[in-house]
């Protein structure tokens, strides 16, 4: 028995240390990740200032006039009926903004889309789509979050599903200039509200 005793330690030692290599290893795992992300928020934010120079630079820099922003709204969404489309134009403290939103409603279910142009106001929302490419995932008993994929190009986003309240809610960053939410309530899953951002002309807002 007493012999047994050191190839014993030494079995439980190996375990050990075996664990805490493995330990080890998905910490480093999980840092680089974290290192990857951080590199990849970077050069997100760094593209999405040099965009902005660029319109900048051409004399682009004031949002367009809501009624032209309530253009880019869906104008139907299949078994709803569409509100009027409203919006807004503001300026204060040297920064400017517009926004337009719609409402469509089926009995007391509803469908509600607004669009801000932050084209002159960068600097309030200039990391909204470098959040967006972080591609968050979460899943729990009360919700699913994950990242929006629409394959377009400057279109990043993330959506939610609220399981117990049957909230659907996609946020995107269109070109580094739009805020696009599209938040329908008494859903199943996020189907509607993707249907719904894929029938916006997403690809020539992010070409602005």
């Amino acid at each position: 028995m007493i012999k047994f005793l050191p190839w014993l330690a030494a079995a439980l030692l190996l375990s050990t240390s075996c664990e805490k290599a493995q330990k080890a290893q998905e910490t480093y795992s999980n840092l680089s990740k974290l290192s990857e992300a951080g590199k990849n928020l970077e050069t997100t934010m760094e593209a999405a200032k040099d965009r902005h120079a660029e319109r900048v630079k051409s004399g682009d820099t004031l949002s367009l006039p809501y009624k032209d922003l309530e253009n880019y709204l869906p104008a139907d969404v299949s078994g709803y009926t569409a509100g009027a489309p409203s919006g807004q134009s503001m300026k204060t403290a040297g920064m400017a903004f517009s926004s337009a939103e719609r409402t469509f409603t089926r009995d007391t279910a509803e469908v509600k889309v607004s669009v801000i142009d932050y084209n002159g106001a960068n600097q309030l929302y200039q990391g909204a789509s470098a959040m967006f490419s972080l591609g968050l995932e979460s899943e729990d008993d009360e919700s699913l979050t994950k990242e929006a994929k629409l394959g377009l190009d400057g279109v990043k986003g993330s959506e939610t599903f609220h399981k117990k309240t049957g909230e659907a809610d996609l946020t995107l960053a269109v070109g580094d200039r739009f805020l696009v939410t599209i938040a329908g309530t008494k859903q199943q899953n996020l189907e509607l509200v993707e249907a719904v951002a894929k029938s916006m002309d997403l690809k020539k807002m992010a070409k602005l």
